[in-house]
């Protein structure tokens, strides 16, 4: 089977900060952009991406995603474990975007296998600013799975 990388998939409950960030990395990127604003619209998301593959070869899952981990329905932590234990989904880089700055929730994130954790500013031009630099370093400096 052969893993496709395209999209971006947005997990954040805030609307708000979600369109933030859709917008900020629309600026420089094609990709499709999805929000959805908890765990359990990110597992039905990723689930409808398993069940429209466009072969039985073939699967499209995102090349990033961002995860905010206070969110209602399915938290953060629990996404990421489900995340991590599926074979489809194990290898995509995650980046943790929330306001948590608890050094325990921190070092947990990084056991549990994300990629990045940043912390969101509040105030709004920071926050784009922080969207910029995160593209930049995504998108221009590393390389992530493609295919």
């Amino acid at each position: 089977m052969t893993v496709i990388r395209r999209g971006i998939l947005i997990i954040e409950d805030n609307m708000t900060d979600g369109l933030v960030i859709k917008r900020t990395l629309s600026k420089h990127l094609t990709d499709d952009i999805t929000i959805v604003r908890d765990g359990m619209q990110a597992i039905n998301a990723l689930s409808e991406k398993l069940k429209s593959r466009p072969s039985k070869e073939d699967v499209v899952m995102p090349r990033l995603i961002t995860l905010d981990l206070n969110m209602p329905k399915m938290n953060g932590f629990e996404l990421l474990d489900r995340l991590r234990e599926h074979e489809d989904t194990k290898s995509i880089p995650i980046i943790v975007l929330t306001s948590s700055q608890i050094p325990d929730e921190i070092t947990r994130a990084y056991q549990m296998g994300v990629n990045n954790y940043v912390v969101k500013p509040t105030d709004h031009e920071k926050f784009e600013q922080t969207i910029e630099q995160i593209y930049h370093y995504w998108f221009e400096f590393s390389r992530i799975p493609e295919d």
